[in-house]
This record gives C-alpha cells, structure tokens and sequence, in this order.
C-alpha cells in the first residue's frame, strides 16, 4: 500500500516504512522477534552495508530510526529530497534482501537482551508493564511484550529469523507512505521501479484465542530496589474499532494527565501522598489498555494510594465529569493531535500509523470531529462499562533494602 502526500514548502522528505508485524505475530517460545528484526533491519544487504545507516546517510543529512510495537514495526528516513530514488532503493532492498549474517545476529541477539535487563528487568516501570500485561491478558499475544523474553532470545535460530523476515517483510504486508516535496508522477515511476518486482508471500499468522471476561480483580507484588512505592492500575479495552475509543481517550486526560486531573489535584495537591500521576488509553489491534498510575512518596501505604485512585473512577462512574472539564481535556487532545501534524515527518508517521492500524489513512482527517462529538454522559458511560472494581488489573512496587531477596 503506498500513501503520497505532497508538501512543497521545504525540500526535504519523510519515507517511512511499516509492517504488519509486531509481537502479537510471534509464538509463544519465539517472543521478542519482531523486535528483534527491528535491530536486523541495520544490519545491512550486499548493496547497502550496514554502514549505509552510519555515517553514509548522515552525510547526506538523512535521520533515520525505527520502532516496534505489540502491531506493528515502523521504519523510517527523513532527508533532503535531492536523496528520494536513492532512499527509495535503499528500503525496498533492505525489505528483501537482508544478509542476516550469523555474526550479526549473535552480536545484536546481545544488545537486544542487554536492552531488555536495562528497560525491564532493571527497570521500575518497565517491570509494571511487564507484570502488568502477564495479568491482563492470558490468552492474547498481549500477554508479552515486544522485547521478548530472554530464552526465547537465546533459542531463535537462523532458520527462526528467515522464515520470519521472509514471511512478515513482504511487499503485500507493508505500507509506504512518502510525504513532502517531490511530483506524485515522478514518485510512482520511482516506486515501480525499485518495489515492482518484489515477490508478495502468503502470511499464516498465529491463531488468536480470544480473552474471557474478567470477572475479579487481579493483584501483583513487586519487590524492587526504590526510594518509595509504586502502584499502577489497568483495565482491558476492546479493540481498536470500537467508537468507545475517542471517550476513553478523553477520560484518562480527566483523571491523570496534567497538573489540574482529577488524580494530580488529589494525590500530588491536597493529598500529598504522590510525586506525581498519569493516566493513559491506548488501542491495540486485539484489545485495548486502560492505565492509571502514581509514584508514592516514601512511607505511604500503596493501600491507600489505591482507595483513593479507585474512589476517583468511581466518582466518574457515577456522576458525569463537568462540561469545562471535558472541554478542556478536549482542547489538550486536539492540540497535541494538531501539534504533530505541523512537520511533515509527524503527517507521514500519522498517515502511516491509520493505514497499518485502521486500513484507511483518511481517518487522519475524520477523528478530530469525533472527538468533538463526544459528551460528559458518555464519559460515565465508558467508565462505567470499563472500569468496575472486578476489572481491575493491579501492581504494587514495594521498595526493598539494596541486597536483599527479589
């Protein structure tokens, strides 16, 4: 699939590169893959070295970088546009023609499990999110996350790594979106000429076992060097196609997110039992998120942190959020959506990110107005649906001496 979008106010360009592939797609014994190829994808083909995203792009005033989510994994290069059919022949290339030469792989296969004990394993907030998904989800791929795990790390073979990169990397399960300064007939010739004749593979992606409602609370402890407690709370979400999507999205802005929420002005303010408070929905391809979370000051019991947490989404269960609350979560929502769409690079990462999610990159231009279609009922109404008491999925950090057990 290929988005072009043309902005001619500045000669540069933005190229990026998805795939339909992210953590969900693995096996379970094969986790941290996608990621893994994340890492691969730098690596290098036998027309384009792996220096080639060194110093050679640098010096052409490229920035290039990637990312890998639990749906998808994103590539991508913004340059001068004197460089686009040289940027162009260098991803399609790399999308096929991968050496994936066995000393690279052993040598990232360590920076990848080095990555992981830095982000997670070391990690306050990294091991929440750990613990947290292993408990939200016991059936759907969601259950891990996209680093993987470190034995799975070890265990992928070469064999592992083909057959994934030839399955996943694939024309027919990519989208191209190129946006800035360039002639959409000049860009299509470019296009054909470098992707044309790159062969589509059938992709068999795992069987997906769908989760069962969650009918009692969920509870995890975590024992880890700190100054103070932690407590994070999350609730299962549907899908990403459900139209609940855009009030939930404007609730966790309501309760956690800046300093005049719900949770900030009760916790961090008059409280003053946090340092501070956040609050976030996210859609995912299978179910969504729904997390609540605060860093405790020395001492306080985390018991406590929790009744107050669960004291403020019951009040918006029950009663709806004010007309100037949600307008105002509104405003800080379609600022910050405005915002990233001011470079060309931020409408080339959006455009790229409604094609892989939704199939339809011109929700990019729709979903402004259902946000403004959403009303303090139905506020009350997601979190009433969405965030009971038995649906809720909880981590505790308790801080421990330096040397003792974990």
């Amino acid at each position: 699939t290929v988005v072009l979008h043309q902005d001619t106010s500045i000669p540069s360009v933005s190229i990026q590169q998805w795939f339909r592939v992210g953590s969900k797609d693995e096996n379970l014994g094969r986790t941290g893959l996608a990621h893994f190829f994340e890492h691969m994808m730098f690596k290098g083909t036998k027309k384009f070295p792996k220096d080639t995203w060194g110093k050679f792009l640098n010096s052409k005033g490229a920035e290039t970088n990637a990312f890998t989510s639990d749906d998808y994994t994103g590539y991508y290069i913004n340059a001068p546009n004197e460089n686009l059919e040289l940027l162009l022949q260098i991803e399609s290339d790399r999308m096929r023609n991968l050496t994936l030469d066995p000393k690279d792989v052993n040598s990232e296969r360590e920076v990848v499990k080095e990555e992981r004990r830095m982000r997670y394993d070391d990690s306050i907030e990294g091991g929440i999110r750990e613990k947290m998904n292993e408990m939200m989800f016991t059936n759907l791929p969601y259950h891990w996350l996209p680093i993987g795990s470190i034995a799975d790390l070890n265990a992928a073979s070469n064999e592992d790594l083909r057959h994934f990169y030839k399955t996943y990397y694939s024309p027919n399960n990519a989208v191209l979106v190129l946006a800035g300064s360039f002639r959409n007939e000049d860009a299509k010739k470019l296009i054909e000429k470098y992707y044309g004749s790159l062969p589509r593979e059938e992709i068999v992606r795992p069987v997906i076992k769908p989760e069962e409602p969650q009918t009692k609370e969920r509870r995890a402890v975590i024992d880890r060097e700190a100054q103070a407690p932690t407590v994070s709370v999350g609730y299962r979400l549907p899908d990403l196609n459900s139209p609940d999507n855009y009030a939930l999205d404007l609730l966790s802005i309501v309760l956690g997110q800046g300093q005049s929420s719900r949770l900030y002005k009760q916790m961090v303010y008059k409280k003053e039992m946090a340092l501070n408070v956040y609050a976030a929905s996210w859609n995912q391809v299978l179910a969504g998120q729904f997390a609540l979370g605060a860093s405790l000051k020395p001492k306080v019991d985390p018991d406590k942190a929790l009744a107050l947490m669960e004291e403020q989404i019951k009040t918006v269960r029950e009663k709806p959020v004010s007309q100037k609350e949600l307008d105002k979560a509104r405003n800080v929502l379609m600022k910050d959506y405005v915002d990233g769409l001011k470079r060309v690079s931020g409408r080339a990462h959006r455009l790229a990110n409604y094609e892989i999610l939704y199939g339809d990159y011109t929700r990019i231009f729709s979903d402004l107005k259902k946000y403004q279609e959403v009303t303090t009922d139905d506020l009350k109404r997601v979190a009433k649906l969405y965030l009971q008491p038995n649906q809720r999925n909880i981590v505790v950090v308790h801080p421990k001496k330096s040397g003792g057990p974990t």
